[in-house]
Formats: C-alpha cells, structure tokens, sequence
C-alpha cells in the first residue's frame, strides 16, 4: 500500500519537474524566434515552430511568433519561401487582425505578385489599426506602388507624397514619385525628383536609373544639351538607358537630312539635332516607347 502511494507521488513530482523544465524551453524558443536575425534563420524558424505548437501563447504573443517566423522565410532557399511567409502574415492577421506589420508585409508579397487590390485593402487595415511613422512610410510606399501599377498615377503621387514628407530623402518615393510624374507628361516635376534622388542617395540613382530617366525627361522637354550631360555620366546609366538614348538621337539626327547639310555647315551634334527634336517632340512615336521602356526599366 505505501509503495503504492510512494509511486503515484514520483509520478506527480515527475510531472511537475518536466512542466518546470518544459515553461523555460518554450520561452527560450519565443525569446530565440523574436530575435529576427538572417544568419540565423532556420535556428530561428524552428523555435518559432516550436513556440507556435508549444500552445502556450495567443493573441497578440501568437501572433508574433507567426509573424517573426514569416519575416524569416525570405532568408531560406526554399523554393516556396514566400508561399510560407504569405501563410505566415496570414495566419498572424487572423489572430490578431490590428497586426500592422505583418499586413504590411503581406501588401508587399501581394504587390510582388500584381494582386494590388489586395495590397491596398491590407494597407488600409494597418491604417486603421494604427501605425508607427516607419509603419506609414511602408503602408504608403506600397500603396503608391500598387496604385501607379494599376495606372492611376494622381492617387500615387499623393501616396508617395505623404511618404516623402515622413521622410524627405526616401529615395524610393522620390524616384517613383518622378517615374510617376513622368508618366503624366509633367517632366519637370519629374527632372526634380531625379535631381534630389542623385543628390541624396548617388547609389540608388544608379542602380535605379535615375541619370537614364533625367535624360529622357530632358530629351521630352527639348534639352538635348542637358540630355547629352547625363549620357556623359556612363558610370550612373544602365546600358539600357544608355542604348535607347544613344538610338533615339541616332534616329533623330539622321531622320530630315541633319547628316547631309549639318556636316558641312560645322555645327555640333546637339546644334544639328535641337531644332529637329524641338519640331518633333510631340508627335514622336519612337519617344513615346523609349520613355517606355525606361519607365519599366525605372519602376520594376
């Protein structure tokens, strides 16, 4: 009788031992998920797991784990890496529907994925659940994007103003801010979100083309002088902007007889070409796709 009773006391303390060891574990796992660092991201993604089936957390603690775990997917190889992390943000909505950033990052896998009613009606939820000014730069940025995608540039400039006036020198907003200008026929407004891009972030004005940009907004306006300016900056152009520039002078230069009578007159280039371009700006139907094309290469 008393082994009996001895027994079912080891038992009880047993129990007790593995819940006190087991409550730790599972908040080290929470502590090791939040962490958020790309070098280590499967470490991380297994104690957020970990976390998430543990079933000790709900609510808004549930719903960072699933976000944290979703942030982290981007870092992995997996093929499907975005399908996880939309699964993710989705399931850290459902729990908890004011998760700000976690529709913030789904707006952006929706934009990714040309879904940009979706991106808006998430971007609108974290606006209404209330945002931290980082959180407001991202809602508008995406909202911009979604909309300037959807081809209404006017809704996309006041996003991407708003934006810019929570950060002057986003240099995002300010180049697609200018693409979007650009887009509109409005070629100075976009020459001067060019002209800030290069002035705050050199960098990104070339990995983003904001030199090509210029010099086709130039090139629209009749300023082939300061067009020229920026072709001569081939270190801050892509080869792309660089060769649909280099082809519509070609074309127009060469188109109403420049190269018979401008040779033997002695005039430069850009004094041969000007007075062409000028007569031919706005009925060009090669300018129209060249600035086409750098609006893509620009904005995508």
């Amino acid at each position: 009788m008393r082994s009996g009773i001895a027994a079912d006391i080891l038992l009880v303390v047993l129990a007790l031992a593995a819940a006190v060891v087991s409550r730790p574990a599972a908040a080290d796992d929470r502590q090791v998920c939040l962490e958020r660092t790309k070098e280590a991201s499967a470490e991380i993604i297994a104690a957020c797991t970990r976390a998430i089936q543990s079933g000790d957390y709900n609510g808004e603690d549930l719903s960072s784990l699933y976000h944290a775990r979703g942030c982290s997917w981007p870092w992995t190889s997996f093929a499907d890496r975005d399908d996880r992390a939309l699964e993710d943000f989705t399931a850290a909505i459902q729990v908890n529907p004011k998760a700000g950033g976690s529709l913030l990052n789904r707006s952006h896998i929706y934009n990714q994925r040309h879904d940009h009613d979706r991106a808006i009606a998430d971007v609108d939820q974290a606006f209404e659940a209330g945002l931290s000014d980082h959180g407001k730069r991202v809602g508008y940025g995406e909202c911009g994007y979604a909309y300037q995608r959807k081809g209404d540039n006017d809704r996309a400039i006041a996003d991407y103003t708003a934006t810019i006036q929570l950060n002057a020198n986003n240099s995002f907003a300010l180049m697609a801010r200018g693409n979007a200008y650009f887009a509109k026929g409005d070629f100075d407004r976009a020459i001067a979100d060019y002209n800030r891009v290069i002035a705050v972030d050199p960098e990104y004005a070339h990995d983003y083309a904001a030199y090509g940009s210029r010099a086709i907004a130039y090139l629209r306006k009749g300023d082939l002088r300061q067009a020229f300016a920026d072709v001569d900056r081939k270190q801050a152009l892509s080869w792309l902007a660089a060769g649909v520039f280099l082809a519509a002078l070609i074309w127009l230069c060469c188109r109403g007889g420049a190269r018979a009578f401008g040779w033997r007159s002695g005039r430069t280039i850009i004094e041969m070409c000007e007075q062409q371009l000028v007569d031919l700006r706005h009925t060009n139907a090669a300018l129209e796709k060249i600035a086409a094309a750098v609006e893509k290469r620009s904005s995508g």
